[in-house]
C-alpha cells in the first residue's frame, strides 16, 4: 500500500536535490562561462545554467526512475496519481512537474522569494494528497517508497 510522503521528508528530500542541482548549475556556469568577462552575458549565462542544471538532474531522474538522489535517501517516490505506484510520470508530466519551478528558480532576485514560498507551501497542508501546485498540474504525487503507514493513497 502506497503511503502519502510527509512534510518532513518532503522538504528534507527538496533540501537535498536543490543543493545537488545548484551543484549542476555550477558546473554548466564554469564550464559556459569560461573566459567572459561581460557581466551581462555572465547573468544570462548564470540563469539559463540554474534552468539548465535543474532540468538535467530532476527530467531523467524523475521520468525513467520516480525519485531523485534527496527522495531515494529518504525513501520517497514521485507516482501518477490514481495508479498502482508502479509508473513513473510520463515525460511530459515530469516536464509539467519540474520547468515550472526551474524556470521561477532561476530569475534573479525572484528566486530567493520563490524559494520562500515554495518551502512556506510545502510546510502546510495542501489537500487531501499533499499536493504542490506542480504535482496537481502533472497529476502525481509523492509518496513513501516501500510505503509504510499513515494516509493511502489509493482510495
Amino acid at each position: 500500500m502506497l503511503v502519502l510522503a510527509s512534510k518532513g521528508r518532503r522538504i528534507s528530500a527538496r533540501v537535498v536535490d536543490t543543493l545537488i542541482a545548484f551543484g549542476v548549475a555550477y558546473l554548466l556556469l564554469v564550464g559556459l562561462a569560461g573566459s567572459t568577462s561581460d557581466d551581462g552575458a555572465i547573468l544570462v549565462i548564470a540563469s539559463v545554467s540554474l534552468v539548465g542544471g535543474a532540468l538535467l538532474y530532476y527530467l531523467p531522474l524523475v521520468h525513467w526512475w520516480g525519485t531523485t538522489v534527496g527522495k531515494r535517501v529518504l525513501g520517497l517516490r514521485v507516482v501518477r496519481l490514481w495508479s498502482d505506484g508502479t509508473l513513473p510520470p510520463s515525460w511530459k508530466d515530469t516536464f509539467l512537474r519540474e520547468f515550472d519551478r526551474a524556470a521561477f528558480l532561476s530569475i534573479p532576485v525572484l528566486n530567493v522569494l520563490v524559494g520562500a514560498i515554495l518551502l512556506a507551501q510545502m510546510a502546510k497542508g495542501r489537500g487531501t494528497y499533499h499536493q504542490s501546485k506542480f504535482d496537481r498540474a502533472a497529476r502525481t504525487v509523492l509518496v513513501r517508497w516501500p510505503g509504510v503507514r499513515a494516509r493511502s493513497v489509493a482510495a
